[in-house]
Protein backbone atom coordinates (compact mmCIF):
# COMPACT_ATOMS: atom_id res chain seq x y z
CA UNK A 1 0.00 0.00 0.00
CA UNK A 2 3.06 2.25 -0.35
CA UNK A 3 1.58 3.78 -3.51
CA UNK A 4 -1.74 4.78 -1.96
CA UNK A 5 -1.13 8.53 -1.71
CA UNK A 6 0.29 8.84 -5.25
CA UNK A 7 -2.59 6.77 -6.65
CA UNK A 8 -5.05 8.93 -4.72
CA UNK A 9 -3.57 12.02 -6.41
CA UNK A 10 -4.46 10.45 -9.78
CA UNK A 11 -7.95 9.41 -8.73
CA UNK A 12 -8.79 12.85 -7.32
CA UNK A 13 -7.58 14.83 -10.36
CA UNK A 14 -10.65 15.89 -12.34
CA UNK A 15 -8.71 16.13 -15.61
CA UNK A 16 -7.20 12.65 -15.23
CA UNK A 17 -10.63 11.25 -14.33
CA UNK A 18 -12.59 13.15 -17.00
CA UNK A 19 -13.16 10.08 -19.19
CA UNK A 20 -12.86 7.39 -16.50
CA UNK A 21 -15.90 5.25 -15.73
CA UNK A 22 -16.24 6.71 -12.23
CA UNK A 23 -16.19 10.19 -10.73
CA UNK A 24 -13.00 11.48 -9.12
CA UNK A 25 -12.48 10.00 -5.68
CA UNK A 26 -13.50 12.20 -2.78
CA UNK A 27 -12.25 9.88 -0.02
CA UNK A 28 -8.90 8.16 0.47
CA UNK A 29 -10.84 4.99 1.34
CA UNK A 30 -12.16 4.81 -2.25
CA UNK A 31 -8.61 4.78 -3.60
CA UNK A 32 -7.52 2.29 -0.96
CA UNK A 33 -10.35 -0.02 -2.05
CA UNK A 34 -9.27 0.38 -5.69
CA UNK A 35 -5.64 -0.37 -4.83
CA UNK A 36 -6.64 -3.38 -2.72
CA UNK A 37 -8.73 -4.67 -5.65
CA UNK A 38 -5.68 -4.29 -7.93
CA UNK A 39 -3.34 -6.01 -5.47
CA UNK A 40 -5.71 -8.90 -4.82
CA UNK A 41 -6.81 -9.24 -8.47
CA UNK A 42 -5.88 -12.22 -10.57
CA UNK A 43 -4.17 -9.98 -13.14
CA UNK A 44 -1.88 -8.16 -10.68
CA UNK A 45 1.70 -8.58 -11.83
CA UNK A 46 0.55 -10.33 -15.00
CA UNK A 47 -1.14 -7.59 -17.01
CA UNK A 48 -2.21 -4.92 -14.50
CA UNK A 49 0.52 -2.53 -13.39
CA UNK A 50 1.31 0.80 -11.86
CA UNK A 51 3.72 3.07 -13.74
CA UNK A 52 6.64 4.49 -11.79
CA UNK A 53 8.90 7.33 -12.87
CA UNK A 54 12.40 7.49 -11.41
CA UNK A 55 14.88 10.00 -12.79
CA UNK A 56 18.48 9.28 -11.74
CA UNK A 57 19.16 9.70 -8.01
CA UNK A 58 15.49 9.98 -7.05
CA UNK A 59 12.91 7.79 -5.37
CA UNK A 60 10.43 6.26 -7.85
CA UNK A 61 7.04 7.97 -7.94
CA UNK A 62 3.79 6.42 -9.14
CA UNK A 63 2.61 8.41 -12.16
CA UNK A 64 -0.04 6.14 -13.66
CA UNK A 65 -1.57 2.75 -14.14
CA UNK A 66 -2.00 0.51 -17.13
CA UNK A 67 -3.54 -2.88 -17.55
CA UNK A 68 -5.52 -5.36 -19.52
CA UNK A 69 -8.68 -5.83 -17.50
CA UNK A 70 -10.28 -9.25 -17.40
CA UNK A 71 -7.59 -10.50 -19.77
CA UNK A 72 -8.89 -8.59 -22.79
CA UNK A 73 -9.82 -4.89 -22.20
CA UNK A 74 -7.08 -2.29 -21.92
CA UNK A 75 -7.30 0.72 -19.65
CA UNK A 76 -4.84 3.34 -18.48
CA UNK A 77 -4.38 6.69 -16.75
CA UNK A 78 -1.42 9.01 -16.30
CA UNK A 79 -0.70 11.95 -14.02
CA UNK A 80 -1.39 15.20 -15.86
CA UNK A 81 2.14 16.55 -15.37
CA UNK A 82 3.41 13.60 -17.45
CA UNK A 83 0.98 13.91 -20.37
CA UNK A 84 2.51 14.26 -23.83
CA UNK A 85 6.00 13.16 -22.82
CA UNK A 86 5.97 9.59 -24.14
CA UNK A 87 5.66 7.81 -20.78
CA UNK A 88 2.39 6.04 -21.60
CA UNK A 89 3.66 5.05 -25.03
CA UNK A 90 6.74 3.51 -23.42
CA UNK A 91 4.67 1.71 -20.79
CA UNK A 92 2.16 0.43 -23.34
CA UNK A 93 4.93 -0.82 -25.61
CA UNK A 94 6.23 -2.98 -22.77
CA UNK A 95 2.77 -4.11 -21.66
CA UNK A 96 1.73 -5.23 -25.14
CA UNK A 97 5.04 -6.98 -25.82
CA UNK A 98 4.78 -8.85 -22.54
CA UNK A 99 1.04 -9.58 -22.90
CA UNK A 100 1.38 -11.27 -26.29
CA UNK A 101 4.35 -13.37 -25.07
CA UNK A 102 2.75 -14.63 -21.85
CA UNK A 103 1.88 -18.32 -21.85
CA UNK A 104 -1.22 -17.64 -19.75
CA UNK A 105 -2.50 -15.18 -22.38
CA UNK A 106 -1.92 -17.38 -25.46
CA UNK A 107 -5.68 -17.97 -25.80
CA UNK A 108 -6.34 -14.23 -26.18
CA UNK A 109 -6.64 -13.30 -29.85
CA UNK A 110 -7.32 -9.62 -29.25
CA UNK A 111 -7.30 -6.72 -26.83
CA UNK A 112 -10.25 -4.33 -26.89
CA UNK A 113 -10.78 -0.76 -25.70
CA UNK A 114 -13.99 1.08 -24.80
CA UNK A 115 -13.16 4.79 -25.16
CA UNK A 116 -15.20 7.95 -24.72
CA UNK A 117 -15.12 9.38 -28.28
CA UNK A 118 -14.24 12.83 -26.86
CA UNK A 119 -10.94 11.45 -25.56
CA UNK A 120 -8.81 12.17 -28.61
CA UNK A 121 -5.47 11.64 -26.86
CA UNK A 122 -6.43 8.13 -25.79
CA UNK A 123 -7.80 7.24 -29.22
CA UNK A 124 -4.65 8.58 -30.89
CA UNK A 125 -2.39 6.56 -28.60
CA UNK A 126 -4.34 3.35 -29.17
CA UNK A 127 -4.37 3.85 -32.95
CA UNK A 128 -0.60 4.42 -32.90
CA UNK A 129 -0.32 0.83 -31.66
CA UNK A 130 -2.58 -0.49 -34.41
CA UNK A 131 -5.94 -0.50 -32.63
CA UNK A 132 -8.77 -0.26 -35.18
CA UNK A 133 -12.25 1.15 -34.69
CA UNK A 134 -14.86 -1.59 -34.57
CA UNK A 135 -18.02 0.22 -33.50
CA UNK A 136 -19.74 3.16 -31.88
CA UNK A 137 -22.38 2.86 -29.17
CA UNK A 138 -24.52 5.61 -27.71
CA UNK A 139 -25.21 6.14 -24.02
CA UNK A 140 -23.18 3.19 -22.77
CA UNK A 141 -21.88 4.69 -19.52
CA UNK A 142 -23.62 6.95 -17.05
CA UNK A 143 -20.82 8.74 -15.23
CA UNK A 144 -20.17 11.98 -13.39
CA UNK A 145 -20.34 13.64 -16.84
CA UNK A 146 -23.81 12.24 -17.57
CA UNK A 147 -24.42 9.70 -20.32
CA UNK A 148 -21.32 8.94 -22.40
CA UNK A 149 -20.95 7.16 -25.71
CA UNK A 150 -18.36 4.49 -26.49
CA UNK A 151 -15.96 4.13 -29.38
CA UNK A 152 -14.90 0.49 -29.55
CA UNK A 153 -11.41 -0.40 -30.74
CA UNK A 154 -9.59 -3.70 -31.16
CA UNK A 155 -5.99 -4.82 -31.52
CA UNK A 156 -5.52 -8.31 -32.93
CA UNK A 157 -2.72 -10.60 -31.79
CA UNK A 158 0.32 -10.03 -34.01
CA UNK A 159 1.07 -12.78 -36.48
CA UNK A 160 4.20 -14.73 -35.55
Amino acid sequence: MNDLQDLHELYTDEEVMRYWSTAPHSQLQQTENTLRFMIDGEYNGRCDFIIDYAPPSTTPKLIGKLGVWDGHEIGFMLARSFWGKGHMKEAMTELLRDFWQREDMKAQDEIVADVDPRNGACIGLLKSFGFKETGYREKTWETHLGWCDSLDLKLERPKD
